[in-house]
């Protein structure tokens, strides 16, 4: 009976969790119009392909009869919501890369002295061969990605990172692949990057059962702060944030022949600021601050 109880108030605080990590999303849904049923949805299909993902790696029997059977959907619908989200897989899967190449491509203009300056100021580069120039198809070729010219440069314009002047040059702006305004790609990163923390703290969670924890730390300020005081922790994040993440940047760029490995996985590092929800402020703060979590 004991036994019982304890599953069960884990199972009550995972659905707190799930219903807190959505919270923040009702906002957004709200904005573009979302509706309750298009949540149900969403739901189900991620209910459905995660069993489904689940068989398999299981090596079970994960035909559509028998996730009809396990899941309360009927085999028409679940023939219908695995075609769609392996079309969404396949369409995510490119964005993906196209960003994973796009950011390599900004840090190879960054920190390679080819195409930077010795202070780590990247060079105008030219759109034509001319002089001692160099050229953005050079830094294209040294990057090995394989986007075309026209498509980088579309995209990095419309993300804010590049300008080009005088249809000859092309200058960097920023190294931060981030959209300015709310668009598709901006939100698709919201996701992304939703995913990529919550999959870091499931893995602790059974951090037994992986035998390798991720590094997870978090500071929350032990006080209050004023709307001028968040304004200079956020500031201080920026400068001291922004430089730490370019370091781990140079560091891996760095690393690439001793680590590099074609059948292993892209690994990162994401820093945001937050502000605590009213939750977290009961928490005693002092036991958050600055605590590491699990590393590996």
């Amino acid at each position: 009976m004991e036994l019982k109880l304890a599953v069960d108030d884990e199972r009550t605080a995972l659905l707190e969790a799930i219903e807190e990590s959505l919270r923040p999303l009702m906002r957004a849904a709200f904005a573009y119009g979302v509706s309750y049923q298009d949540l149900v949805e969403v739901v189900r299909a991620l209910y459905v392909n995660a069993i489904r993902e689940r068989q398999r790696s299981q090596g079970q029997p994960s035909s559509e009869s028998r996730l009809g059977l396990m899941t309360g959907v009927t085999r028409a619908e679940v023939v219908k919501l695995v075609a769609s989200r392996e079309e969404r897989e396949q369409q995510r899967a490119l964005a993906a890369r196209r960003t994973d190449q796009l950011s390599q491509f900004l840090s190879r203009w960054h920190d390679d002295p080819q195409f930077s300056t010795p202070y780590g100021a990247p060079l105008d580069l030219s759109l034509q061969p001319e002089g001692a120039f160099r050229t953005l198809d050079q830094l294209i070729e040294a990057s090995g990605i394989e986007l075309g010219r026209d498509e980088i440069i579309s995209y990095l314009v419309q993300a804010g990172c590049v300008e080009v002047r005088a249809k000859r040059f092309v200058r960097c702006v920023s190294r931060t692949l981030n959209a300015n305004r709310e668009d598709i790609a901006r939100i698709l990163h919201v996701g992304r990057m939703m995913a990529a923390h919550n999959a870091t703290l499931v893995r602790n969670l059974f951090a037994g059962e992986t035998g390798i924890s991720f590094f997870e730390s978090t500071t929350l300020s032990d006080f209050p702060l004023s709307l001028h005081g968040r304004d200079k922790f956020l500031a201080h994040l920026r400068e001291d944030g922004t430089e730490f993440a370019n370091e781990l940047d140079r560091w891996i760029l760095g690393k690439q022949d001793e680590l590099s490995d074609p059948k292993g996985s892209h690994c990162g590092v994401s820093i945001f600021f937050f502000e605590a929800a009213k939750q977290m402020n009961s928490v005693d703060a002092g036991g958050l601050s600055s605590s590491p979590g699990a590393a590996a």
